[in-house]
C-alpha cells in the first residue's frame, strides 16, 4: 500500500464572500515529488498557505503521518516536518548566509554564545552541492543576487529535518545550473523518502521532474493524474478549462532588415558604473522580436536600462527612429515610445498599495490627466480596457495590486505600458510567475504588436519562451555579446553554447 506523508481532506476557504477553496483533497506520498499547478488564482498558495500554518480553514483536516494535526502557525508545521520555500524572497539582508540558513536553529539558543565557524562549516555542506564555492557562507545575503538568494531560501529549508518540501516556483528565478542542482537535490531527497510539493508554471519541469500531478482551477480539485499517463495537451486543457492550441504564436513571415525599417540602433553602449556590460552593439527593426538571452548575471537587464536612460552610460550611443537619445532622460525616452517593463514587478514596477486603476496609466500620467486634474472617467476606462485585454482576475479595478496574484500583478504591469501605443518594448521577464494560459495570452498580444510593426526585445531566463517567441537572439556572455542566432539556428542547444562563453558559427 501507498504510504502518504501528508493529507489534506476537504478543505474549504473563503475570504469574505470570495470562496477561495471548495473540498479540496490533496495528498503526498513518501518519497515522491508531487506537481501542484493551475492558473493564478487557482488556490495553490492558500492550500499550501494552510498547510503551513499561515492561514486557517475555514474546515477540511490535515493528517501527517496517519496523525490528525491542527497546524496553526508555521512552527507547528516546521515542528511537524512541513518546510515552506516561498516564491518571494524572505531573507533577513542584512546578516550572513549562514546565519540566514540556520536562523530558527540560533533562535532557540538559551546562551548568547553562537558557533559561527561550525555555522559555516554546515551551511557549506549544505550549499556545495548546487552552486559549488559560488556562495560563500560568511558573505551578506544583501550582496547576493536574486538567484543566489533564492539558493539560501533553498537551503535553509534543507536545514530542517523535513518530511514534506513545498517549493513554490523555486527555479523561476534560477540560472539553468542551478535549476539542475536543485532538480539533483529534489530526487536526493525523494530517494531518502521525503515528500516534494512542486509548485510551478514551467509545464517541462514537471514532465521532466515529477510522479504525479494535482490540477486545481478556480478552488476546485480538477484531477491527479500520474505524469507517465497524462499527456502536455490535456493537463493544460485540465488548468484552463479550455483548449490552448499553441502556446507560442507563428513567428514573422519575413522581416526587412534595412535601415529604412531600422526602429533602434545601440552601438557601444559601456556601462559606466560597475562595467557590468561594455561595447554592446545591437539593431531592433519593425515588426521584430529580438531576444537577449543569456545566464542569470551576464548583464541582460542592465543593458536594457542603459538603454532607456535608467543606467549611465560611459560611453557609445542609443539612436532611437533616427535620433540620437542617449542623453536624454528616461522620461523623455519613454514619452517618444522606447518603454522598458522592469523584471522586479514589487520594488520597481508596481505601486503594490494602490489599485489596478490607478497603477495602470500611471506611466503616462498625461494620458488621463490636463493641466494637472485628474480625469476620472478616462482612468477607468483605460483600467477597464487592460483588465479586459489582458484577462486581469479582479474583484474590479478598484482592488489593490497587493491582493492579486504574482501573475496578475505582473499583467497589471504589461497594462502600464501598453495604455499609451509604443514605437519598441523591451520587456524583462514578461511572463515571470505566470501560468501557462497566461503566458499564451501575453504572447499573443507581444506578437500582435510586431504585427503592427512594434518592435519588441524580450529578455527571459526561460530558454523555451525564447526559442518560441523570437525571431532573432542576442547572447550575453559576462557583459558582452558573445553571439547571434536567427531563424532555424534558434535552438536551445546553440544559445546555451553562447550563454556559456564559447564560441560557435551557426548556419541560420
Amino acid at each position: 500500500m501507498v504510504e502518504n506523508i501528508l493529507e489534506l481532506k476537504g478543505i474549504n476557504k473563503s475570504f469574505g464572500p470570495n470562496q477561495v477553496l471548495t473540498n479540496v483533497d490533496f495528498s503526498v506520498r513518501k518519497g515522491e515529488i508531487h506537481a501542484l499547478i493551475g492558473e493564478n488564482g487557482a488556490g495553490k498558495a492558500t492550500l499550501m498557505n494552510i498547510t503551513y500554518g499561515i492561514v486557517k480553514a475555514d474546515s477540511g483536516e490535515i493528517i501527517v503521518d496517519n496523525q490528525p494535526v491542527d497546524i496553526k502557525s508555521a512552527y507547528i508545521a516546521q515542528e511537524n516536518g512541513i518546510c515552506f520555500v516561498h516564491q518571494e524572497i524572505a531573507l533577513c539582508q542584512d546578516v550572513t548566509v549562514a546565519e540566514n540558513i540556520f536562523m530558527a536553529e540560533i533562535n532557540k539558543k538559551t546562551t548568547m554564545k553562537v558557533n559561527y565557524n561550525k555555522l559555516k562549516k554546515r551551511a557549506a555542506e549544505i550549499l556545495y552541492p548546487m552552486t559549488k564555492d559560488a556562495i560563500k557562507p560568511e558573505s551578506l545575503v544583501s550582496s547576493l543576487s536574486i538567484s543566489h538568494q533564492q539558493v539560501v531560501e533553498i537551503a535553509r529549508a534543507l536545514s530542517i529535518e523535513c518530511k514534506v518540501l513545498i517549493l513554490d516556483e523555486p527555479t523561476a528565478a534560477l540560472t539553468e545550473e542551478e535549476a539542475e542542482a536543485l532538480y539533483s537535490i529534489m530526487h536526493q531527497l525523494k530517494a531518502n523518502g521525503i515528500g516534494v510539493v512542486f509548485i510551478s508554471h514551467r509545464i517541462n519541469e514537471i514532465f521532466d521532474q515529477c510522479d504525479r500531478v494535482t490540477v486545481l482551477r478556480d478552488g476546485l480539485l480538477i484531477s491527479v493524474n500520474n505524469v507517465d499517463d497524462i499527456s502536455t495537451h490535456s493537463l493544460v486543457a485540465d488548468m484552463v478549462g479550455r483548449e490552448i492550441d499553441n502556446l507560442y504564436p507563428d513567428k514573422a513571415d519575413s522581416i526587412e532588415y534595412t535601415d529604412d525599417n531600422l526602429l533602434l540602433e545601440v552601438s557601444g553602449i559601456t556601462d559606466h558604473k560597475s562595467r557590468r556590460f561594455s561595447d554592446i552593439n545591437l539593431k531592433l527593426y519593425k515588426g521584430e522580436i529580438l531576444g537577449l538571452s543569456g545566464l542569470v548575471g551576464a548583464g541582460r537587464s542592465e543593458v536594457a536600462l542603459g538603454i532607456v536612460g535608467l543606467r549611465p552610460l560611459k560611453s557609445g550611443t542609443v539612436k532611437f527612429l533616427g535620433q540620437d537619445v542617449s542623453k536624454r532622460t528616461s522620461r523623455e525616452i519613454f514619452d517618444a515610445g522606447l518603454v522598458y517593463l522592469s523584471e522586479n514587478r514589487k520594488e520597481s514596477g508596481l505601486f503594490i498599495d494602490m489599485t489596478i486603476k490607478q497603477n495602470i496609466p500611471s506611466m503616462f500620467i498625461s494620458t488621463v490627466s490636463k493641466n494637472g486634474i485628474l480625469k476620472r472617467g478616462e482612468e477607468e476606462r483605460l483600467a477597464r480596457e487592460q483588465v479586459d485585454s489582458l484577462n486581469i482576475r479582479c474583484r474590479g479595478i478598484e482592488q489593490l495590486i497587493s491582493s492579486l496574484s504574482g501573475g496578475n500583478q505582473q499583467k497589471v504591469l504589461v497594462g502600464k505600458i501598453l495604455t499609451k501605443t509604443p514605437k519598441v518594448v523591451i520587456m524583462d521577464e514578461p511572463t515571470r510567475g505566470i501560468d501557462v494560459g497566461a503566458k499564451a495570452e501575453i504572447h499573443r498580444i507581444l506578437r500582435e504588436l510586431v504585427n503592427q510593426g512594434i518592435g519588441v526585445i524580450i529578455i527571459s531566463s526561460e530558454l523555451n519562451e525564447i526559442v518560441g517567441m523570437c525571431d532573432r537572439v542576442l547572447i550575453m556572455h559576462e557583459g558582452r555579446i558573445n553571439g547571434e542566432v536567427s531563424g532555424s539556428g534558434i535552438e536551445g542547444k546553440n544559445i546555451m553554447h553562447y550563454a556559456a562563453g564559447t564560441s560557435q558559427h551557426i548556419t541560420t
